[in-house]
């Protein structure tokens, strides 16, 4: 294997291409450790310890680093660790490492969504976003299961979020209520039912 390119993209770091493709990002002083240059020959041995003393270990920190904050799907771990310039086989080991230490349970993120979402959105609407996300059918419809009450019940909340007096709402203002909750993805047939049912 040899260094063919080494191309600086910001801050010192350096995209490494070996035979001609390219295959992680080093520091500078990465470099100087492993006195790597271009047209350098590399070692299988010298690959493999970089692969997993560096690049791996720097790539599982990253990922939990996004982790810690917030919840997120597998989908987006992986665009995450894309955007930070970790190939497809980096990626690979790293979600496998996560999904041992049950880090991202898409499950469980779809259970916690519902809980959070199911008072003011829609079933469709959350629907949709779970699978924007990258979570399969299958978990989302378990998801659902578990967690989300009958659609009448989340409507009544969401309209009783926007007012606490239907019966005084001008029509005006009743009309922009019944558009905003199509666009969060409630039927107009329930909408318009139960806002008839109370007045």
């Amino acid at each position: 294997m040899i260094v063919t390119k080494l191309e600086e993209i910001d801050k010192g770091k350096v995209k490494v291409y070996i035979d001609n493709e390219f295959h992680f990002c080093l520091y500078r002083k990465d470099l100087m450790v492993y006195q790597l240059g271009e047209k350098d020959i590399i070692s299988d041995l010298v690959y493999q310890d970089i692969y997993i003393n560096v690049i791996l270990r720097r790539a599982k920190q990253k990922a939990l680093a996004i982790l810690k904050y917030m919840d997120r799907t597998e989908q987006e771990l992986i665009l995450k660790l894309k955007q930070a310039d970790y190939t497809d086989n980096i990626i690979s080991d790293v979600i496998t490492y996560i999904k041992k230490y049950h880090y991202i349970d898409d499950l469980r993120y779809a259970i916690s969504y519902i809980r959070s979402k199911k008072d003011t959105k829609s079933k469709r609407q959350i629907y949709g976003e779970l699978i924007q996300k990258g979570v399969t059918k299958e978990n989302i419809e378990q998801a659902f299961c578990e967690e989300y009450e009958d659609e009448d019940t989340a409507l009544q909340k969401a309209i009783k979020k926007k007012t606490h007096d239907i019966n005084n709402l001008p029509e005006e203002e009743k009309v922009k209520l019944i558009s905003s909750l199509y666009r969060k993805g409630f039927q107009l047939d329930s909408i318009k039912k139960y806002i008839n049912s109370i007045e």
